[in-house]
Formats: C-alpha cells, structure tokens, sequence
C-alpha cells in the first residue's frame, strides 16, 4: 500500500512487480499467491492505509508490515502458526531495532533512552559488521500503563537478555498478524485516529471480543526506528496527546480514564496551555463525548459486556 508517497517508491514498486511475484508463487504450501500494489493516492494516516490494503481481504489472516521493518527468514510462518487457535485473535512479533548499540557516554544528545537510566547509541555500519556494541528490543507487544499510555513492552531491553512471555495485552502494528473473522468481527482498524494509538484501540477490541494476543519471539523483524515518522516532531507530540486520551475514553477503565485526563491537564498547564501537546490535549478532551458515546455503543452491542 503506497499512502500517497512524494518520491518514486509507485516506480519502484512497479519495476520489482515480477519479481515480487514470481517469489510469492514460489512460496511452499501458498497456490496461486499474488501480489499487488494498492495506490492510496493520498496519505489520509496509517489506518486508512491498512484498511486500503485490507478492502477486499480472502485470506485466513493480514499481516501488517511498516515500510521500515525487514523481517527474517521464517517470519511468516511462525507468525501465523497460533492463529490456529480460535481463541488467538492477533500475533505480534519480536520487533529489533536495526544495527547495534552501545551505551551513551555523558554529553552524547543523539541516544535512545526508555524507563531506565541507560542511554543507547547506535553504532556504525562499520563496527557493527565487526560485531561490536549489542542488539536492542524495540517491542514484543504493545502494553498500557495506568494513564492510558500504549508503549512497547521490553523497549531497549538487551536482545541477549529477553525473556518475553507469550501473553501480551496487544499487537505493535508495525508486524503483527490479526484472524480474517476476528478482523471482521471487530470492525478492521479505525482511520481517525491518522496515525498511533491505532494498534493499541484494535487490541482493547480483541479483547472486548473475547480473543486474546499472543508475542511470536520466532517471529523476527529488524524495525528502523522513527525512519518513517519522527518521534520528537510537534506532529508526533500533538497526535500521541490526542490519542491516548480518545483510546483511553472509548476503552480503558474508568480509573485509566481520570488518570489519564488529569496527567494531560497536568502536562498542559505546565506548558502554559501552549505547544503541541497542549493542542492535543484539547482537542482529545473535544472529543471524549464521541469516544464515550462509541463505547456506551459498543458496550450495548455486546450486552453490558465487561470492558477490559
């Protein structure tokens, strides 16, 4: 799926058409294989990219893959493999981040740093071919704290030391696997939201509907973090504001939903109700009323249904 791309990735594309299905037919156990590129023509956000990809779904699962993720040998297989179990509605896979990394030395301000005290530099292409520094986790699953923050669970941990278990509140939509029926039983992924939070609101949906999500460590992807989008742009603060407060509203329990509107406000007066996240504070507190009304909504559809 190409979301309106500005550059020549459609010509690009176009150019390794054959070769890409000549590969998919290729591939044991798959007949008649295809693949084909679907031109959104416009980037209206990665939930409507998805649901472009998705519009006429007949296979028994979609696996969602962003343009900055290289998956290894064997990824597919072992990522749809639980979706045999009727009661796995979603896999997600173990997501590295590309290269290798050592630790940041005082001063260094290009580092990647999460819960802990530990800042990491990516090394060279050069001194990572000579096996130098370690290889970081980027997510095995998404999970939500009790503010309603979505974040990558075992974010930095050392690749070397991961000891991830199997059950996991939700996917990281950068690689994962969702059933075809669970896909429709829930609704696909919502476009509003244009980008994040999305994969986190599918989870609370999957398991709103009696599925649960289950962490493939043998499926394997190589993420380029932030290659697509960056994490420290005024967009990236604006929108994460807005979302986990609209995800929060629609799914969440009520205690997530206080906490997670007086941390905002908290996070906005301190800003002076001026900047980007104070913006998207605002405009997820306009539009809680929708999120509350969708999740009375959904909550009468499945019969006072406990929200998890």
């Amino acid at each position: 799926v190409d979301n309106g791309s500005g550059d020549d990735s459609l010509d690009v594309l176009a150019a390794h058409l054959p070769e890409l299905r000549a590969l998919a037919g290729r591939r044991p156990g798959v007949g008649g294989a295809d693949v084909e590129i679907v031109n959104a023509g416009v980037n209206d956000g990665f939930g409507a990219g998805v649901m472009a990809g998705a519009s006429d779904l007949r296979e028994g699962a979609l696996v969602l893959l962003n343009n900055d993720a290289t998956v290894r040998e064997g990824f597919l297989d072992a990522l749809l493999a639980p979706l045999g179990d009727p009661m796995v509605g979603a896999t997600t896979a173990l997501i590295l981040l590309a290269g290798r990394y050592r630790e940041a030395r005082d001063g260094e301000a290009v580092a990647l740093s999460g819960n802990g005290p530990t800042r990491w530099v990516r090394l060279s292409d050069d001194e990572a071919r000579a096996g130098l520094g370690t290889i970081l986790v980027n997510s095995t699953g998404n999970v939500v704290d009790g503010a309603g923050n979505g974040q990558d669970r075992d974010w930095l941990c050392l690749a070397s030391e991961l000891d991830a278990p199997a059950e996991v509140f939700g996917i990281c939509g950068g690689a994962c696997a969702i059933r075809s029926d669970a896909w429709e039983e829930v609704g696909g992924i919502r476009t509003d939201l244009f980008m994040y939070y999305e994969d986190t609101d599918l989870s609370y949906k999957l398991h709103e509907a009696g599925y649960s999500v289950r962490f493939v460590r043998e499926a394997v992807v190589d993420h380029e973090h932030a290659a697509s989008s960056d994490a420290t742009s005024p967009m990236f603060t604006r929108v994460n504001a807005r979302n986990r407060l609209i995800v929060a509203a629609e799914h969440a329990a009520w205690s997530v939903v206080a906490n997670a509107l007086a941390r905002s406000i908290v996070r906005a007066a301190r800003e002076g109700f001026h900047g980007p996240a104070a913006h998207g504070i605002a405009q997820g507190i306009a539009a809680i009323p929708t999120a509350l009304r969708r999740r009375h909504a959904r909550r009468t559809r499945r019969g006072g249904a406990h929200l998890r």
